[in-house]
């Protein structure tokens, strides 16, 4: 009983549970249910016409997980066209607001974020053309302007989306921690186990003597 006790409480203190959807590099034609069933949520949608504003990060304040898997699609569609995921810190990384095609490579992707210029992702070792969002050719690519006064860009090939509501961009939020408990909750473990083993150690005495 003390056991079951101890191993339980130790594992109410752990963190939720990772993703289990975890791609490396942009990936193209993923059904949104293949997302949202590897442990990823819902934080950010809105057509590529709404504005995103003049910072990702404070578009993306409710997006809590340390990890963001940013996607475009069809408006409504089932299928995400094309996304990439990674860290939270590696997503959002300030790469500066200048045409300078500089990335952060993250998990296969090479991502780029500035207050008043754009946000989006190349696949890694491609580079973007950001001017302010990345015009160069090719898929594997999502931009998104971060100005007050435009929405837009790009999914994949598909550009000059500024104004139009037949095509969303979507940011899905998740822990990408493994399941372990903390350092109170080992201690915890620790602590019940040893006495568990005192109760037996007196139980063999008792019948011993």
């Amino acid at each position: 009983m003390i056991r079951t006790f101890v191993i339980a409480a130790a594992l109410a203190a752990s963190p939720a549970a990772a993703a289990t959807y975890l791609p490396v590099g942009p990936q193209l034609n993923v059904a949104v249910g293949t997302v949202t069933g590897g442990g990823w949520s819902l934080c950010y949608s809105a057509t590529m016409a709404t504005i995103f504003g003049s910072s990702a990060s404070v578009a993306l304040s409710d997006c809590a997980g340390d990890r963001l898997l940013v996607a475009g699609r069809e408006t409504g569609s089932g299928t995400l066209l094309v996304l990439a995921q990674a860290l939270k810190t590696d997503v959002l990384f300030n790469t500066g607001a200048a045409n300078n095609g500089t990335t952060n490579i993250a998990n296969g992707t090479g991502w780029y974020n500035a207050d008043n210029w754009s946000f989006g992702f190349v696949p890694a070792g491609e580079t973007p053309n950001k001017n302010e969002c990345d015009t160069a050719s090719g898929i594997g690519r999502l931009c998104i302007h971060t100005l007050t006064f435009t929405g837009g860009y790009r999914i994949n090939d598909i550009q000059g989306l500024n104004d139009s509501s037949a095509y969303e961009k979507l940011v899905f939020t998740s822990s990408g921690g493994a399941v372990v408990p903390e350092p109170a909750s080992w201690a915890m473990l620790i602590a019940g186990f040893g006495l568990v083993g005192a109760v037996a150690r007196r139980r063999r005495a008792a019948t011993a003597a």
